[in-house]
């Protein structure tokens, strides 16, 4: 049934519930596994604060990223070792998450499904923040699987 599926990753515990669930999908279905991880397009003006040294900001960001390329290439080993023979990472910038994942990289991907982990917000962060799995369900031209408690009730 599901031939391109990506799954959007990041550092959290719900991200990595969706990241198992779209492993056994893939699994169960001979699937390709596109792992997708949106960087925060944040601003940072300068990188050197009025001292002339790097900014903490700035230092902190680069770290993350590092983080994260480490943290996409173990959850590529870990799909190619449950069987997935394409498994591909995706990276990018956006301001808006979910709206760069269910226009432009799912369908660019050609994904028929997309897994997500349900957000944590509520109310006044919501508003606020907004949140990635609602944006993916709202404008995903492809089913959209969102995974809250990994099967636990």
């Amino acid at each position: 049934m599901y031939q391109n599926i990506l799954v959007a990753v990041d550092d959290s515990a719900k991200s990595r519930l969706a990241f198992k669930s779209a492993v056994e999908t893939a699994v169960a279905f001979n699937a390709k596994l596109t792992l997708c991880h949106i960087k925060k397009n944040t601003i940072i003006y300068t990188p050197i604060d009025p001292s002339g040294m790097l900014s903490t900001t700035y230092i902190f960001k680069q770290d993350f990223s590092s983080y994260m390329d480490e943290e996409l290439e173990k959850y590529k080993e870990e799909a190619q070792k449950a069987g997935i023979k394409e498994v591909e990472i995706v990276q990018t910038y956006s301001s808006s998450p979910g709206l760069a994942i269910a226009e432009v990289i799912a369908p660019g991907y050609e994904a028929d499904l997309i897994v997500c982990g349900a957000s944590n917000k509520s109310g006044f962060d919501r508003f606020l923040l907004g949140s990635v799995s609602l944006d993916i369900v709202k404008h995903a031209k492809c089913d959209v699987n969102v995974i809250r408690n990994g099967g636990k009730k």
